[in-house]
């Protein structure tokens, strides 16, 4: 009888930790919950609600369906602009890899008493309007812009070249360009962390420099590339600004998107391609999440 009661007393005292528990998480997390409910969760049920109606003279129409899903991948536009995103967001991260890494790694190991300087630098691109610099970009590879003519008054060409602006290359260009600071600063977090002793230890034990690189500071900077990789990816898929400007109407996600949205007057199809790319997006930042801490990156 007695065992029996301290048993019951047990399970009522568990219960109300947990009680509290739940009180004390409503009180601190509630804010914050309420926020995402109605800044994430509700556009984005609204978006998934719009991607299943119909559209009839400027108005949404109660036909609920996937046709508009289906109209994502059977439409030869829309399966083009997925194809192009995708690769030039890869090649637009693989890129910003290359580049980025010697950077970082020469800031963070490097770089000293101007670490700070460094930085500054590096971030100083974002001081200026994201429009500006991309309209920057249409001034510098233009037929009659800044390289061509470099290029033509060395002798190097006869005459302009042409796929320099408006073209997957100067989105591809572009994009590197915008989004490179997301893949050194993270990278850099993550070089600066390392442990100099490890390095000296390796070498004393008669490793070579790509022997030390691949086994020690390529290992231990995967969080900040791994960050890296999933902001520039992001970033680079979700684009408009750069397609639409320097793109020269190659078709990508996102002007597919505000076509549809603007001139096309097709929601309900705007609203599922912005629901399936969201959906890739979000594959992709859940598979990655693992292998960093978004916290520790900056």
């Amino acid at each position: 009888m007695v065992e029996t009661h301290s048993r019951t007393d047990t399970i009522v005292r568990t219960i109300l930790d947990r009680v509290r528990e739940s009180n004390s998480f409503l009180v601190t997390g509630g804010p914050i919950l309420l926020l995402e409910v109605l800044f994430f969760l509700a556009p984005v049920a609204i978006m998934f609600y719009i991607a299943t109606t119909g559209m009839e003279s400027l108005a949404l129409t109660v036909d609920f369906g996937l046709s508009n899903y289906t109209a994502v991948y059977t439409r030869a536009a829309n399966r083009v602009a997925f194809i192009n995103t995708t690769l030039i967001a890869l090649v637009t991260t693989a890129t910003a890899v290359v580049v980025a890494y010697p950077f970082a790694y020469y800031i963070a190991r490097f770089g000293g008493k101007y670490k700070n300087i460094l930085l500054v630098l590096v971030m100083i691109p974002f001081w200026t309007n994201y429009i500006v610099r991309v309209y920057g970009w249409q001034i510098i590879l233009g037929t009659q812009g800044v390289l061509n003519g470099l290029l033509v008054s060395l002798g190097i060409i006869n005459e302009p070249i042409g796929w320099l602006l408006n073209t997957k290359f100067s989105i591809w260009l572009g994009l590197t360009y915008l989004w490179l600071p997301f893949m050194i600063l993270p990278l850099y977090t993550s070089l600066e962390k390392l442990d100099e002793s490890l390095i000296e230890a390796a070498y004393d034990l008669g490793a070579s420099r790509r022997e030390v690189f691949k086994r020690i500071v390529l290992p231990l900077s995967i969080p900040g590339l791994v960050g890296g990789i999933i902001f520039v990816f992001i970033f680079s898929m979700g684009a408009y600004i750069v397609p639409a400007m320097i793109g020269g109407g190659e078709l990508f996600v996102g002007t597919r998107i505000a076509y549809a949205f603007g001139i096309g007057s097709d929601w309900p199809l705007g609203a599922a391609l912005g629901s399936v790319l969201m959906l890739i997006v979000g594959g992709v930042l859940w598979s990655l999440m693992g292998y960093t801490n978004m916290e520790e990156m900056f």
